[in-house]
């Protein structure tokens, strides 16, 4: 008597040996599907970029931190009228090299040395500093100002901060 289950060997058979033959039958005949191109959408060209000069690269170093914007040269008495605004608040010495700190009105630091253009550190009496332009036609005279000092906090009532 021949089981029902004998037959799932067989048939197993049967289908490998079917798809082996379609396999090599008809594995020439494969072409791979056309190409599609993206559809893009059409951009416009980028600007060209300024070019520096080569004065404004010297000026300003692109690896420095201290890094600013040039001076405008149409911006007369800028820097005069900065200076004269500025609260002097440190002038620091050694050799002959000093360094002035200003405070602008704005609260950001302001450090002329004895050698920046287009203003510099002539000058320091103990009590006025001396700035002077770089052509040496204009002068400010500064005092210097006693800071302000970190500000103070506020005490509970156990007199702790």
């Amino acid at each position: 008597m021949i089981r029902p289950w004998h037959f799932a060997p067989l048939l197993a058979g049967a289908a490998l040996a079917a798809g082996a033959y379609w396999w090599l039958a008809e594995k020439d005949l494969w072409q791979p599907p056309p190409a599609r191109t993206p559809e893009l959408p059409q951009l416009a060209p980028l600007p060209q970029p300024v070019r520096a000069t080569v004065r404004e690269a010297l000026a300003r170093p692109p690896l420095w931190a201290s890094r600013r914007p040039v001076e405008a040269d149409g911006k007369k008495g800028g820097m005069e009228q900065e200076i004269n605004q500025s609260r002097l608040t440190a002038v620091f010495e050694s050799g002959r090299q000093r360094i002035a700190l200003l405070q602008r009105p704005d609260g950001s630091p302001l450090k002329l040395t004895s050698d920046t253009k287009p203003w510099r550190l002539e000058s320091f009496d103990g009590r006025k500093a001396l700035f002077v332009s770089e052509d040496g036609a204009r002068r400010v005279e500064r005092p210097l100002e006693a800071g302000s000092g970190a500000p103070k906090r506020a005490r509970t009532a156990a007199g702790r901060p």
